[in-house]
């Protein structure tokens, strides 16, 4: 299984007509999608390639999309997307594992 991860950093902006009370906010989100196959993880993650710098720019898009297909990684200022293979999660032990003996 394959995953398509992109991080972005989405700013808000208010629909008002006072510029006094006119104020951005904005943070980083992180969004992943699962694929069966990594063709259509690669596909999915192309259409994300909407940066409007990209968009503009056949050339632009274009090393783009070979980012993709040959490092499975595009970044430009505050957005990435990457594709990364889905492996098993290992086991994560909380705290300090007690001795049998010491357990009453």
């Amino acid at each position: 299984m394959f995953a398509v991860i992109r991080h972005t950093y989405e700013i808000d902006k208010p629909k008002t007509e006072k510029p006094k009370e006119y104020f951005i906010s904005a943070e980083w989100k992180h969004y992943v999608w699962i694929f069966e196959k990594e063709v259509d993880a690669l596909a999915f993650a192309i259409t994300l390639l909407d940066n409007p710098l990209l968009q503009a720019n056949e050339h632009y898009l274009a090393h783009a999309i070979e980012s993709l297909q040959e490092r499975r990684y595009w970044q430009t200022g505050r957005e990435s997307v990457a594709i990364g293979e889905i492996i098993d999660s290992p086991e994560i032990i909380y705290g300090e594992p007690q001795d049998e003996e010491s357990i009453h």
